[in-house]
């Protein structure tokens, strides 16, 4: 009679670790932005070498990413997850200490591999197990790490330098690291192999339906994905750039931009979870986008942070339900597949527009980030709504509901 009070217990406490592990996944997000106006003037680079680390970042990322089918047949959730976040660690700690890019491009390289592990393990599998509430609180948990980012490297570089960020960062990431190793060593992870009751209220009832299947719409799902993440990303990556060496705000002060963007991502994702279950994905993705063009309209014209909020709470159920919606759109037999593909795509997204938009940024205007971000917002609320029709006509069609 104990034995589901049990399972519940550890569920949730499963779902804890995996938080923690998206807090690891968040730290260093907004740390970059905000430090490499320094750390290009201390070694004599150009604003766009920063793309040099979005690449390689991507290349590793989008190879791991794309791979998870595979990988997971070998390594385990829990040791994916362990081992990307050690690779996190190792990599930010030799940031912290060496004096030469090309050696920081290099632990680029384990950053990718790292994030990769973490973030495909994790989304897929919370999209097979739980419900939409659940992802979008994970994701929260990534809006947290990315909230503290840019704080912390702020601070840093006020007291002892953008060094001292990455020491801090890969510390707090060691701490989860080894929360983790215990959880592993514990058998929290065992979930699925021991626990013979499931939680109802945690676990996610898929119905039976009709699905998409076309290579064509499988390519425009994972273009969504290359877009969107390419708009979040480069939002929150370029704004500290932008404001210091275009409108002349201080470090601390634009600190507070990306720390705000993350913040409400966060907090949205919060709000949202407990939401999603009742309001449904299309509804919160339709609501947010709106609501981030809205922000990204604002920002352009002022330097208004209640832009970035705006911004950061319309994406913050976006990223959580998109992932979620593929589990509606897509069988169970191609799931796992298709979330490494979209992550490799998200992966390459972010990558890629870091890249033009800083090439943008060097030789047509600076301030060219806000009009770029806002057609890219416009043509994935397209997308999806295009994606969202076919499945309609699609069930329709077949005589689903």
């Amino acid at each position: 009679m104990q034995q589901p009070k049990t399972n519940n217990i550890k569920t949730y406490l499963l779902l804890g670790i995996i938080y923690l592990s998206f807090i690891a996944l968040g730290l260093p997000e907004g740390a970059l932005g905000l430090a490499w106006p320094i750390i290009r003037t201390e070694m004599d680079l150009p604003l766009e070498m920063v793309g040099i680390f979005a690449i390689v970042f991507s290349i590793f990322y989008v190879l791991v990413s794309s791979q998870n089918g595979w990988i997971s047949k070998y390594l385990k959730t829990e040791k994916m997850n362990l081992l990307g976040i050690v690779l996190l660690v190792i990599s930010y700690f030799v940031f912290s200490v060496t004096p030469n890019f090309t050696v920081m491009a290099v632990m680029t390289v384990f950053v990718g591999i790292g994030m990769g592990l973490i973030d495909t393990g994790l989304n897929d599998y919370m999209s097979k197990h739980f419900s939409s509430r659940y992802m979008n609180w994970m994701h929260c948990f990534w809006g947290m790490g990315a909230a503290f980012s840019p704080i912390i490297m702020s601070q840093m570089i006020l007291m002892f330098g953008w060094r001292m960020g990455y020491v801090s960062i890969a510390s707090l990431q060691g701490i989860i690291g080894i929360v983790v190793l215990i959880s592993i060593v514990k058998g929290v992870w065992n979930r699925e192999q021991s626990q013979k009751t499931k939680v109802n209220e945690l676990i996610e009832i898929k119905p039976s339906g009709h699905y998409l299947s076309s290579k064509s719409v499988v390519f425009l799902q994972m273009l969504l994905f290359f877009l969107y993440t390419g708009t979040e990303g480069s939002l929150g990556f370029w704004i500290g750039s932008v404001l210091m060496e275009s409108r002349g705000l201080s470090v601390e002060a634009a600190g507070i931009f990306p720390a705000a963007y993350f913040a409400c991502i966060m907090a949205g994702r919060v709000v949202f979870g407990f939401i999603a279950g009742k309001v449904g994905n299309m509804p919160l993705i339709r609501f947010g986008m709106i609501l981030a063009a809205i922000g990204i309209i604002i920002l352009t014209f002022s330097n208004n942070v209640m832009g970035m909020a705006l911004a950061g709470l319309g994406f913050a159920p976006l990223f959580p339900c998109l992932m979620h919606e593929t589990s509606n759109r897509f069988s169970a037999d191609t799931l796992s597949k298709l979330v490494g593909y979209q992550m490799a795509a998200a992966g390459a997204g972010g990558a890629f527009f870091s890249v033009t938009i800083g090439l943008s940024l060097s030789h047509i205007s600076i301030e060219s980030l806000f009009p770029v971000v806002f057609t890219l917002t416009i043509v994935v609320f397209a997308m999806n709504e295009a994606l969202a029709g076919k499945l309609r006509r699609a069930r329709r069609h077949r005589g689903g509901k």
